[in-house]
């Protein structure tokens, strides 16, 4: 599916999903919280991602808030009631093999 507007990306992803049933999804450059937010939704129900973003090298997007989540995995701990009890939620990284492209020079 193309996106007409970038603005529109994340809401063509979870379109994609919901109403195309796609097994992979392709973004080409994830750079917003709404799209990074789409990417979590679609990896939640079991569609494969393949995606692009843009940094120098690999530690911008890691060091990035808006992207890091996607390439690490995530505990929450919750403290409940009056006598607290420690529930432990465990994500996974959406993107679980990242490759960084250089350019070379001859």
């Amino acid at each position: 599916m193309q996106v007409s507007k970038p603005s529109l990306q994340h809401k063509v992803m979870i379109e994609a999903v919901e109403n195309h049933m796609f097994q992979v999804i392709i973004v080409d450059e994830i750079g917003t919280e709404a799209e990074a937010l789409a990417c979590r939704s679609i990896a939640e129900r079991g569609v494969m991602l393949i995606g692009t973003a843009h940094g120098e090298q690999l530690q911008n997007i890691i060091k990035n808030p808006t992207l890091s989540d996607l390439t690490e995995k995530s505990v929450d701990m919750l403290l409940r009631g009056r006598n607290p009890m420690v529930e432990v939620r465990r994500r996974d990284e959406e993107f679980n093999v990242v490759i960084e492209r250089w350019k070379s020079y001859d």
